[in-house]
């Protein structure tokens, strides 16, 4: 007998104590789903922008509302809270429209510094041809400078051969169709008068007609000289 009631005190003490389990097992999982279900509301709201760390002063004015002698302290308003969705696509629509502000002014940006460059590649063309053009000048100026010095170093040689010969002798050679009335004329006007009077008199007595050329032309480049 005093076996079997010890048998079913122990019986009695595992189910007390699987009893307590249960129901301490119970307890914490209200309490987790109860911590759970005020975490899921308290995200829910902070997505509506609402923060409960600030919302006891709201609490505290809703309850004075209902106390008669302090209702006038404190004026208790329920909160409207747009859609967020809504609220959202706002945002996002201003910042699409943004970033199409921001695309077409760099569209015009692009269309302004390409028309810019085609003006300045345009200028450099006109530039470089310009260029070409006065470096064509310059080589032309530069090959005139050269022929005008050459001509005049073979104007005073020859006026230094005919100073030192005997116009009667070179006479002959003067009045020649290859020496030209132009180069005649050129170097009588390097010679002293008195020498270029006795070259062009010998000319003059071979080839008169010559003669008369060179002193027509001398004339002409005098006035040239004294106007």
């Amino acid at each position: 007998m005093a076996d079997e009631k010890n048998k079913k005190e122990k019986t009695k003490r595992k189910h007390r104590k699987l009893w307590r389990f249960l129901i301490i097992a119970f307890i914490v999982a209200i309490f987790l789903l109860g911590f759970g279900y005020i975490y899921f509301e308290y995200s829910r709201l902070s997505y509506f922008n609402l923060n409960l760390q600030n919302s006891w002063r709201s609490y505290l004015a809703y309850l004075i509302d209902f106390v008669p002698g302090l209702r006038n302290l404190s004026k208790y308003e329920y909160l409207e809270i747009g859609d967020p969705l809504y609220l959202q696509k706002e945002l996002l629509d201003m910042r699409f429209q943004s970033l199409r502000d921001e695309r077409e002014q760099l569209a015009t940006q692009k269309q302004e510094l390409e028309t810019l460059l085609s003006r300045i590649s345009q200028e450099s063309e006109k530039l470089m041809m310009q260029r070409e053009e006065l470096d064509k000048l310059s080589k032309e100026y530069e090959q005139k400078i050269a022929e005008f010095n050459d001509y005049n170093n073979r104007i005073a040689t020859l006026g230094t051969w005919l100073s030192r010969s005997t116009p009667q002798q070179i006479a002959n050679a003067l009045v020649r169709e290859e020496v030209s009335v132009e180069l005649l004329v050129d170097t009588l006007m390097t010679l002293e008068s008195k020498a270029a009077a006795e070259i062009l008199q010998a000319i003059a007595l071979v080839n008169p007609q010559k003669a008369a050329e060179i002193i027509a032309k001398m004339g002409e480049k005098g006035r040239n000289v004294f106007k």
